[in-house]
């Protein structure tokens, strides 16, 4: 195409078939990235529809959530409604610098729990 061009024309026409290379590599593995996220997203479907019904897992999750969301809750109450009167305060410990991450923890279980399923709708 370039080889008119005396010593320029092949140098030109190599930087343009390195970029069209790198091009046709970068359009491969976007698919394969799309491929594998579908695939992954497949698996995850079928885990949610396979144990979407056992009562042990239910049970599990919330003997995991409950005390979490109350204790939340309470100290939630406490910082904003019972700013106002006093006397309605329940008086809540705050989290142990131990277990600070467990509210973090169950909203960020939550909020999955609630994508996977519109996911799974979708």
């Amino acid at each position: 195409m370039l080889s008119w061009i005396p010593l320029l024309g092949p140098i030109i026409q190599g930087f343009i078939s390195i970029w069209t290379k790198s091009q046709d590599n970068a359009i491969i593995r976007y698919k394969t990235d799309a491929v594998r996220d579908v695939e992954e997203a497949k698996i995850s479907a079928n885990i949610i529809s396979a144990t979407q019904d056992d009562i042990a897992l239910k049970i599990m999750r919330d003997a995991i959530v409950l005390p979490v969301a109350a204790w939340s809750f309470l100290i939630g109450y406490d910082t904003i409604v019972s700013y106002r009167w006093p006397e309605w305060m329940f008086h809540v410990n705050p989290y142990p610098e131990t277990v600070e991450y467990l509210p973090y923890m169950v909203l960020v279980f939550l909020f999955g729990n609630i994508g996977l399923n519109a996911w799974k709708r979708r």
